[in-house]
């Protein structure tokens, strides 16, 4: 084989290296994207599902509670009958028989409201509905924290799958190289040394292929158990990872609005409300409690209507006088009201100590809550830090990967003239592909930085964190 045909073959790899260097992540296949998979995590996983429950039973026990402060208002329809022989009954000791036949009907609207001591009944809807709101906050919380592990899952799928292509397009240099290596050898201008170098590096270029195969695989399970998908879902992801920019406001501005509307500060904001109306629930038995009672409606008995009442049998009882009883059918109405006050005289030590422990609740749930808003600030900090680090390693890695690619190129062209040996070749070529998964992970670390950063100042909700990401 000539000089001539090896020249051409070298000028074949010239041509061939900045293609494999420069190849982009898989293209994206039909499948689910990411607010796909995010809103498939939020319909199916298990945690939302189960906090979900708890929210519905806390709009239970505030619905109950509520309900509780307010008077209800029933409507009754009821009728008496009764049947007896040889009975006496109470009336025998007036000289009067009760009726054997007996039947009366009742049609009536009423009410029955209690006011409980101190106002007990309101405290405790407000109690339910601050912890309604605090499951509420916890829900939010799990669902924000579902999107962000669907996004880092989602993107280690096209890291992956970027390392494949890669390794895939690092293959076919390495053959490509073997080859070259051959001909140098058959023409005399190359050491035999060259080929077992060029085929070892090529078998393991192969076998760094398989295992980032695996890898790939993995992460596409690993996302479809995350989100509760079957293991075989397919997910479309992107060729070019979307780049969203840094949010606008100054750090001061976000570690505000994060305090402002994190689900972890509303929810510690209602423990404290929690306690400091149980708090007010301490003297709640030194107030009377009233029952207010009121009815109207109609009542007629069918086996009295036309007889005469007992004046008729014994005057005396109605005075000496003697009536007929009334007939017709009047409507009735009703109006009632009992209060009740007990004051405790002895406790034996029972209202100090709920009061310690009240005053102990809200100094505990006081202390949360600035727990909570300075993890906040941290939390802020720390995604803010990541985002802007991640935006610089992008640019640096962009760098990387054109002076990469020169470097193999030049190193190639060194090498068709005998200038290096083909390890240094090698070398350069790795460094090249080296820069561009680190390029594609630092795009990918970048947006993931991103949709922490939006979690974080708690005014996305899981959807709309990665509504925008393609």
């Amino acid at each position: 084989m000539n000089a001539r045909f090896v020249r051409r073959l070298l000028l074949g790899g010239a041509v061939c290296l900045p293609f494999v260097l420069a190849v982009p992540a898989s293209a994206a296949t039909s499948g689910m994207s990411l607010a796909e998979a995010v809103r498939y995590a939020l319909a199916h996983s298990p945690a939302v599902t189960r906090q979900e429950a708890v929210v519905a039973q806390a709009h239970d026990t505030y619905i109950k509670q509520r309900a509780a402060t307010l008077p209800p208002v029933t409507a009754q329809l009821q009728n008496t009958s009764d049947k007896s022989n040889n009975l006496q009954g109470n009336f025998a000791q007036v000289g009067l028989r009760q009726q054997s036949v007996f039947s009366q009907n009742t049609a009536q609207i009423g009410t029955q409201y209690t006011l409980y001591t101190g106002g007990l009944s309101v405290l405790q809807k407000l109690v339910a509905a601050e912890q309604l709101d605090s499951a509420k906050a916890d829900l939010r919380k799990i669902q924000n924290q579902l999107a962000t592990d669907a996004t880092t899952d989602f993107y280690a799928i096209a890291t992956k799958n970027n390392t494949v292509e890669v390794d895939r397009g690092d293959v076919t240099y390495k053959h490509a190289l073997v080859q070259i290596a051959q001909a140098k050898v058959n023409a005399g201008v190359a050491a035999a040394v060259d080929v077992l170098q060029a085929q070892a590096n090529e078998a393991q270029s192969r076998s760094t292929l398989v295992a980032s195969a695996n890898d790939a695989q993995s992460a596409r399970d690993a996302l479809a158990q995350l989100i509760g998908a079957p293991l075989d879902t397919p997910f479309a992801v992107p060729q070019l990872v979307a780049q969203p920019p840094l949010p606008a406001q100054p750090l001061d501005a976000l570690i505000a609005i994060a305090q402002a509307h994190r689900p972890d500060v509303a929810s510690s904001k209602d423990a404290l409300s929690v306690a400091l109306l149980d708090r007010k629930t301490l003297n709640q038995d030194l107030f009377p409690t009233v029952q207010f009672a009121a009815r109207f409606g109609n009542q007629f008995t069918p086996t009295s209507a036309g007889q005469t009442s007992i004046c008729t049998f014994d005057p005396k009882l109605c005075g000496g006088t003697s009536t007929a009883a009334a007939r017709g059918n009047p409507g009735f109405w009703e109006l009632g009201a009992t209060s009740t006050f007990s004051l405790p005289l002895i406790d034996y030590g029972l209202r100090k100590a709920n009061r310690e422990n009240f005053d102990q609740q809200i100094a505990s749930a006081r202390s949360t809550l600035d727990q909570t808003d300075e993890q906040v600030a941290v939390d802020v900090r720390l995604a803010y830090r990541a985002a802007q680090t991640a935006l610089a390693q992008l640019r640096y890695t962009q760098i990387e990967v054109k002076a990469g690619v020169e470097s193999a190129r030049v190193a190639r062209l060194q090498y068709q003239n005998g200038l290096k040996a083909l390890s240094d070749v090698i070398s350069a070529q790795q460094t090249g592909l080296t820069a561009q998964i680190d390029y594609y992970n630092a795009r990918v670390n970048y947006v993931d930085a991103i949709v922490k950063l939006r979690v974080a100042l708690g005014i996305y909700d899981a959807e709309s964190a990665v509504a925008d990401l393609r």
